[in-house]
C-alpha cells in the first residue's frame, strides 16, 4: 500500500473504515447521518474495493465487477443493500461502489464529476484513505478479537478515533461529533 504524500484534503467527508466485515459501519453511518441530516444534505458513499484473493474480507459477489470500477446509484428506499439503509436514515443520495484497488483514485475523480468535491459526505471505506484526508477518519474495531483486514491495520495509525463495538453497540458518543464550518470536528 502507498498513500500518496499529500493526500486530497476532503474537510467535508467524514470517513469510516472497519477492522474487518460486519463491524458495524452502516448502522454507525446510518446514525450519523439520521442525526446530521436534519441540518446538513449528506452524500452517503459505500466503497468496496476489489483486490485479487480477498474475498474473505468482502463477502463472495453477488454481481462481479467486470471493468475498472462500478458507480451505482441507489433509489431503492425499501431495499435491504446497505445503501438503502443510508437513504431511509436521510442521505440526500447515496453511492454503491465498486472499484479494483489500482483504480481507486480514477473512480474518485469519476464520482467528483458526479457530486461535487465540497459535498458533505459520509463514506465507508478503509483504502480511499490512501488518497483522501477526510474530515474524519473513524476506525471500527470488533472488542475482544485482533482480526483485521490489511487495509485496515496499514491505515489505522491515520484514524482520528478508533471505535469498538461489540457487534451491537459502539462506544462512541455522537455528542462529541460536529459539523462546523464545513468540516468535520471530534
Amino acid at each position: 500500500m502507498q498513500i500518496i504524500e499529500t493526500p486530497i484534503f476532503i474537510p467535508t467527508m467524514l470517513m469510516i473504515g472497519g477492522s474487518t466485515r460486519n463491524v458495524g459501519k452502516t448502522s454507525l453511518s446510518c446514525k450519523i447521518i439520521e442525526h446530521f441530516s436534519k441540518q446538513i444534505s449528506i452524500i452517503g458513499l459505500k466503497i468496496k474495493t476489489i483486490r485479487e484473493n480477498d474475498s474473505y474480507f468482502h463477502g463472495l459477489e453477488k454481481k462481479k465487477l467486470l471493468g475498472r470500477f462500478n458507480i451505482d446509484e441507489e433509489t431503492d428506499f425499501e431495499g435491504i443493500e446497505d445503501t438503502s439503509k443510508m437513504l431511509r436514515a436521510g442521505a440526500k443520495r447515496v453511492f454503491r461502489i465498486k472499484s479494483k484497488k489500482e483504480f481507486l483514485f480514477d473512480m474518485f475523480k469519476e464520482l467528483i464529476q458526479i457530486v461535487p468535491i465540497n459535498s458533505v459526505f459520509i463514506c465507508e471505506s478503509n483504502s480511499l484513505r490512501e488518497f483522501i484526508k477526510p474530515g474524519i477518519f473513524i476506525i471500527i474495531k470488533e472488542h475482544g478479537t485482533m482480526e483485521m483486514k490489511p487495509s485496515a491495520r496499514e491505515l489505522e495509525k491515520f484514524a482520528d478515533k478508533i471505535i469498538f463495538t461489540d457487534g451491537n453497540n459502539h462506544n462512541f458518543d455522537f455528542k462529541t461529533l460536529k459539523f462546523e464550518s464545513s468540516i468535520w470536528k471530534l
